[in-house]
């Protein structure tokens, strides 16, 4: 028992931290290889092998009741994509547009309401969802879609898993699925095999990620079982593992709700080398399925990743101080210290930690902010550089 419930808390920590093994697929089971060398930017229908446009791929599946994207959740060329198909399916489609996130769980569903209504600001937003405490990818990359989400007021479906029903998992009193694809079961353990779990056992494993899917698909399939909903579109947002070759979300919302689907994902061609070192050393099984409808050639390309000062803050009614500097830190070199108080950020007021977190999480390197703080009886300012 104790085995199975370090997993399960290994699990949760790379769901929540929205882990998402990167993985070139070899696509080896493709039907119809591609007669010439794909080039970034190009799109194959993988059925058929056909290259098409963008405007032919948006003509394929703007009647789909269903459209799901894979994402690599920290490559821009993912989230562009979504950015795309989203801003021309709500040019074409003649159906009420919602988008499935697996990035939020339900207990999030009145912050997201209202971010679609352009009731919150970005900094609101952020801080009531609790962004970097339940997915934890810079927000940089969501940010666009985000945005676009809010300025077409499209209503976002929360996905993924509550924490109610995680604890409930890890305390034993939800019960795991048992019922699980095969094709889904060998590639799980493949990706299991890729790292290194000392004895935990790879069918718990296995459970919960399957317990995982099944609560997205039952989020979809509840969106469109309400009547406000059964005439609309979707798109669906996730990470790529739960979207390719069907067996992930797709197939398990089919079984209850069969509407018409598309799948499409991308393939990194080139990868930049800030990159190189996120790719798994997995040996993917053969699956008799194609990956996608659609395939997008791209690049993994680098991203703005978010810049920290290294420090750690406690809140004593509204006095913002300094717990812990890291060795290292960008804090360190710029002499602040345990104790120090944060009175302010670019002369705005701190009153709580997300104050500082906010302000250092729109920095971009050699972006710099004027920090004020207290030590002891002397205010003092420092401006810090990224």
């Amino acid at each position: 028992m104790a085995l199975f419930i370090r997993l399960l808390i290994a699990a949760f920590i790379c769901m929540s931290a929205a882990c998402a093994p990167m993985v070139a697929p070899s696509f080896i089971n493709e039907p119809y290889p591609p007669t010439t060398e794909p080039v970034i930017g190009d799109i194959q229908h993988l059925p058929t092998g056909t290259f098409l446009s963008f405007e032919q791929m948006m003509s394929g599946i703007s009647g789909d009741r269903l459209i799901y994207i894979g994402e690599t959740h920290d490559n821009p060329a993912s989230h562009r994509l979504q950015i795309e198909t989203i801003q021309a399916l709500h040019t074409r489609s003649q159906r009420n547009l919602a988008i499935g996130m697996e990035m939020f769980h339900p207990g999030q569903q009145a912050i997201l309401d209202a971010w679609s209504q352009g009731e919150l600001s970005e900094k609101e937003f952020i801080f009531q969802s609790k962004w970097y405490e339940t997915w934890r990818i810079d927000y940089s990359y969501y940010r666009d879609l985000l945005n676009l989400i809010r300025d077409l007021k499209l209503p976002i479906v929360a996905l993924n898993i509550s924490k109610q029903d995680k604890m409930a998992v890890m305390s034993g009193n939800t019960p795991l699925p048992t019922d699980i694809d095969p094709y889904y079961r060998e590639t799980m353990l493949a990706y299991f095999a890729g790292h290194s779990h000392g004895s935990a056992n790879p069918e718990s494993f296995i459970q919960i990620q399957s317990l995982w899917d099944d609560t997205m698909a039952q989020s979809i399939v509840t969106f469109f079982q309400h009547p406000d909903h059964r005439n609309d579109q979707m798109v669906v947002i996730a990470g790529d593992n739960h979207i390719r070759h069907g067996y992930g979300i797709p197939r398990r919302v089919f079984q209850q709700l069969p509407l018409g689907y598309a799948l499409i994902g991308n393939k990194d061609l080139e990868v930049d080398d800030s990159k190189k070192e996120k790719y798994m050393d997995v040996s993917l099984p053969d699956i008799p399925l194609p990956a996608y409808h659609y395939l997008v050639y791209t690049r993994y390309e680098a991203g703005s990743e978010r810049q920290l000062l290294g420090i750690m803050l406690e809140d004593n009614d509204g006095i913002v101080t300094i717990k812990e500097v890291m060795s290292g830190s960008v804090a360190e070199r710029y002499n602040l210290q345990a104790g120090d108080i944060i009175t302010a950020i670019d002369n705005a007021s701190v009153t709580t930690p997300f104050d500082v977190i906010y302000a250092v999480s729109q920095c971009k390197q050699d972006d710099s902010l004027l920090l004020s703080f207290q030590r002891a009886s002397e205010t003092r300012t420092v401006t810090i550089q990224f």
